[in-house]
């Protein structure tokens, strides 16, 4: 499990800060709401170019790993001789997902605690969705420019979970895409060397 929450530690990290951007850009005295739509989405966007990059870079490595791995348990067949083999590194689908989900995990929490609190002590007890809002600004900012902030709003929160799981989940696949065409160009060029049978 430590594994996966030190794999989301950086999203979440940079989500703390490019919500402090958003919460910047929101307090721009103006009137002109269309600057500050384009803010926000440039903060989105850079956000989104950061999180993919890492997510991509994972999913390479990840792959190699699982490359490494696919080596090893061949020698320990061939051998019997017991390899140490690096499980939790190795390339799953689900795993890039996982990244951007438990990023979202701090959100989902405050969110329980926000209605709990808003059902049982009353519509004043709003910390934990004001908390909420503020570590997850950077998607819910455009929903505050839209409307005045009121109790049901802090749910515009939620949107936060598909857009980070997609952000991390989707770029993680396509890095490690990009390692399996280059293994297969590099088995489709040794059997061409050394025929159709050659396995690796």
């Amino acid at each position: 499990m430590w594994y996966y929450i030190k794999q989301a530690f950086l999203p979440f990290v940079y989500l703390i800060f490019m919500a402090m951007t958003a919460f910047g850009v929101l307090c721009i005295d103006t009137d002109v709401d269309w600057l500050k739509y384009i803010l926000l989405t440039l903060n989105l966007g850079l956000y989104a170019v950061i999180i993919c990059a890492l997510a991509y870079k994972d999913g390479q490595q990840a792959l190699k790993v699982r490359i490494a791995n696919d080596i090893e348990r061949r020698e320990i067949i061939r051998t019997g001789e017991d390899r140490p083999l690096k499980l939790k590194q190795e390339y799953k689908v689900w795993k890039g997902f996982m990244s951007g989900a438990i990023a979202c995990v701090p959100l989902v929490v405050l969110m329980i605690i926000h209605v709990i609190l808003y059902y049982a002590a009353g519509p004043q007890y709003n910390g934990a969705g004001a908390i909420a809002s503020f570590i997850y600004m950077m998607f819910s900012g455009f929903i505050k420019i839209s409307f005045e902030l009121q109790q049901w709003h802090y749910y515009f929160n939620l949107i936060a979970i598909p857009f980070l799981t997609l952000m991390t989940g989707i770029p993680y696949i396509l890095g490690a895409r990009k390692i399996q065409l280059q293994q297969d160009r590099i088995m489709a060029r040794q059997r061409q060397i050394y025929g159709d049978d050659y396995k690796g």
